[in-house]
């Protein structure tokens, strides 16, 4: 299965965006691991718009989702601001976060989420994967 959308940097496209996901995900994970993927991926979104607007030339982001026998592997491109290459290393334990911030959990929360994170910024684009690996009740 391949799935694929592009969305405009905007806070009510993320609310939009990510119920269609996981509809699209609900045969490929069980019930938690897909609520691991809906709060990964609204917590990129959200980070992805904010760069994307943060640029000053907001972009489209682009979306997509595939899954086969193994794993499920979602990708968020954004045109907003390059990021530093080791943004999600040494990201904080979610014991360190402070569950009251409006911010700063992000990060943390999808590296913890997911099984695999790779993140490639490049001049005027940042890709993000994320890999959730399927279990057995899918």
């Amino acid at each position: 299965m391949t799935y694929r959308l592009d969305m405009s940097p905007d806070q009510a496209e993320v609310d939009r965006v990510v119920p269609l996901l996981i509809a699209e995900l609900s045969g490929a994970l069980s019930e938690d691991r897909l609520m691991s993927v809906e709060i990964a991926m609204a917590e990129a979104l959200t980070n992805a718009v904010k760069h994307a607007l943060a640029s000053g030339t907001p972009d489209v982001i682009h979306v997509s989702a595939q899954s086969d026998a193994t794993q499920v592997r979602l990708e968020i491109v954004d045109a907003g601001a390059q990021s530093p290459q080791d943004l999600y290393q040494d990201v904080a334990e979610l014991g360190d976060i402070d569950p009251m911030n409006d911010s700063g959990r992000g990060l943390s929360l999808i590296s913890h989420l997911a099984d695999e994170v790779v993140f490639n910024p490049a001049h005027g684009k940042n890709q993000l994967i994320l890999i959730f690996n399927r279990d057995s009740i899918a």
